[in-house]
């Protein structure tokens, strides 16, 4: 699913746009709320190793086109970094 994300940065802003096919969004979250939005962002930031904290500011939703488009503001302030997002060893999980 994330691999399907089309990500615009906005030049000089601390706004990111996310675009992402509604139909792969609505296969892992129920409903498009604010919190299953967030999630995503989350873990796509996870997954991409950025740095910063992300904040869902809008969810839009183009049913002609079968998309839906978050807009996150990122908050680079803070004095850590994130975790790298490790993909879990099910051979080790049982082993603990």
């Amino acid at each position: 699913m994330m691999e399907d994300i089309f990500e615009t940065v906005k030049e000089g802003s601390n706004t990111i746009f996310l675009d992402i096919p509604k139909e792969d969004f609505l296969f892992k979250y129920n409903d498009l709320n604010r919190g299953s939005a967030q999630n995503l962002v989350d873990n796509y930031f996870k997954e991409k190793g950025r740095d910063g904290i992300p904040q869902v500011k809008e969810i839009s939703c183009d049913d002609h086109k079968g998309t839906m488009k978050i807009t996150v503001d990122v908050n680079y302030n803070r004095d850590f970094k994130l975790e790298e997002y490790k993909i879990p060893d099910s051979l080790n999980e049982a082993r603990k």
